[in-house]
Parts: C-alpha cells; structure tokens; sequence
C-alpha cells in the first residue's frame, strides 16, 4: 500500500499575499503601502483632516499624519521582512540539508514556512482583544485630553492598530513554535564536523534573518519617537520587538554553541586518549613518534575549531541590524527637511 504524504499546512495570510501577487517582495509591499496610506488620505479628504501643516517657513506632517504614515509602514515593513525571511530559508534548504542527518527532507522541515502545530488562530483572536483594547484606551485618552477624533479617522486608526497587533502576536507564536521545532529537529539530527565548521554558518544566517524583521519594527516604532509622539505603547513595543530580536540571536547561537562545545570536547578527549596511548608504546614503536606529531597537530587543529556557528559577514549583519535604531533619525531629517522645503521648491 503507497504512504500518503503528510499534508503541508496552510501558509498564513501573511505568506499568502505575496505568494498570490503577481509582483515581487518589494513591488507588493509598495503597492500595500500605498493602500494604507491612500486610505488614509482618503478619510482625511473626507473628515478634513489636515495631513500636512505649516511650520515656520515650510510644512510638517500633521499630529494625524505623521502617525498614520508610521502605521502604515510598520505593518508593510514587518510583512516584508517576514516574507524576505521565509524566502532567504527556502533558499538555504540544500546548506541545511548538508548538516542534518535527515538530508533535504529534515531541510523541509526547519525551513518549512508555518510549524505544523501552530495555532495562529488563538494568536489572531488574543492579537484583535488586545488590539482593539489598546485602541479604544489610546481614544479615550485623546477624548480626555481634549483631542476627539473624528469618526471615519476613528475606524481607520482601531484597523491599523488592531491590524499591526495582530501582526505581532501572530508573528510572537510563529516564532515561538519556528524556534521549537528548529531547535529539535538540530538537537536530533545536527552533524558537526570540527574539521568544516563553516558549513555550520546557515544556522548564524538564519538567526540573523528573523533578529533582523523584530529590529526593522522596532526601528520604525522609533519615528514616532522622533516625531514627538511618544507613549508607553511606543516605549513598550520599541523595547519589545529589540528584546525579541536580540534574545532570538542570542538563544538560538548559545543553542548552537553548547552543542559543538560538546562535540569538540568529545573529540579532544578521544585524540588526547590515542596521544596517551602512544607516548607509551613510543620506545617499543619505531613509527609512534610521527604518527604521535600527526595527531598533535589534529589535537590543535580541533583544539582551534571555532565554537560559534556564524561567519564575520553574519557578525557584521546582526551589527548592521541591531544599528537600523538609529537609521530613523537621520531618515526624520531628510524627510523633515523634505516637508518643510517643499513650498519653496514648487514655487
């Protein structure tokens, strides 16, 4: 009787809406960006929400601009990096499956785009009861300080927030479970070979990758930092999502690094065995005194094997990632300077 292959889980609708446009990463996400925004014009035209307002001789983006417009980009910028992740994974398939005993098939599965028990359900339901929660505090808190906003923009807002939350917690469990199925299927079947460590550098490139989608979030959260709209829900998500980046690195690469120490260990006190074993027969073994320096010189070759399973250029990329919290600023200015300028250079 023929085996039925297992079903692949559905891919989530984060997947799904690159997986069915007809565009590339970057095109899909312009395009979804310029929905988001648009529709935000669309209910400042209708409200008449000012969007850009006068400021000394140019303009700045208004107290409901500039929120929306960083909304709008953390939602799309999270999406992408999600989508760039599980692509760059897909594509290091053959690398993983050079250091699973598994081969291709446990490659599969670690970079398989959705855990097969992932309950993103339970995650989107918690995402729209915190969102929605968040969204009618920030309103109140608004209507308080004497700031009501206007109906449709009142929607649009609690959509987009609520939206971006759900991105969050979903984004949280597929992590969780990701992390969880990628560090059993290395604990089972992780070859390391002391003498080819470097084959062991897909595993620093992938931490690296989804450091890098909770690094770019967390840098957009800093515009409203810049753009003098900080709260505790800025604080909370900006410390979070670089709390997240970071400790997904950091435990995936000590994961990794206890597990070639082990190894490494292992071998040495076999070699340092075979040594000891031929120091004694060295007076009675004419040819124990050359095989002896062939095997000192394995003992510090394995002795210097490296321990972290991450090349300079993935060090330098995490470096990279982790700094993108200050790109922000210097993109506030330039777009700043842009705003303020404009009038003068139409006219």
């Amino acid at each position: 009787m023929d085996e039925i292959a297992p079903i692949a889980p559905a891919l989530p609708f984060e997947q799904n809406l690159y997986v069915r446009s007809p565009f590339g990463i970057v095109a899909t996400t312009a395009i979804m960006f310029a929905l988001m925004t648009g529709s935000f014009l669309l209910v400042a035209a209708l409200e008449h929400i000012p969007v850009v307002v006068p400021k000394g001789d140019g303009f700045a983006l208004s107290h409901a601009g500039l929120p929306a417009l960083v909304l709008a980009l953390m939602c799309c910028g999270a999406l992408a990096m999600q989508r760039y992740a599980r692509v760059a994974e897909a594509r290091d398939a053959p690398a993983y499956a050079k250091i699973l005993s598994g081969g291709l098939a446990s490659a599969m599965k670690v970079t398989n785009p959705t855990p097969r028990d992932a309950n993103l359900w339970r995650s989107t339901i918690i995402g729209l009861v915190i969102g929605l929660a968040i969204s009618a505090i920030i309103r109140t808190v608004e209507i308080q300080e004497g700031d009501p906003i206007r109906p449709l923009a009142l929607v649009w807002f609690a959509g987009i927030t609520t939206f971006m939350i759900v991105l969050f917690a979903r984004g949280v469990e597929q992590t969780r479970l990701g992390t969880r199925a990628h560090s059993d299927v290395l604990n089972a079947e992780l070859k390391i070979d002391l003498l080819r460590t470097d084959t062991l550098a897909v595993l620093g490139r992938s931490a690296a990758r989804w450091s890098l989608i909770w690094f770019v979030v967390s840098a957009i959260a800093c515009l409203f930092f810049v753009g003098g709209d900080l709260d505790w829900l800025t604080i909370a998500l900006i410390v979070g999502c670089a709390a997240m980046g970071i400790g997904m690195f950091a435990s995936v690469m000590l994961r990794i690094h206890r597990q070639i120490r082990a190894a490494k260990e292992a071998e040495l006190e076999h070699i340092r065995g075979q040594i000891d074993a031929m120091r004694a027969t060295m007076h009675e073994d004419g040819t124990a005194a050359a095989r002896l320096h062939g095997m000192l010189a394995y003992e510090k070759r394995i002795s210097d094997a490296p321990e972290w399973p991450f090349d300079q250029s993935t060090l330098v990329r995490v470096g990279a990632s982790a700094l993108i919290l200050a790109v922000p600023w210097f993109g506030q200015a330039v777009a700043q300077y842009f705003v303020e300028n404009i009038a003068r250079v139409s006219g």
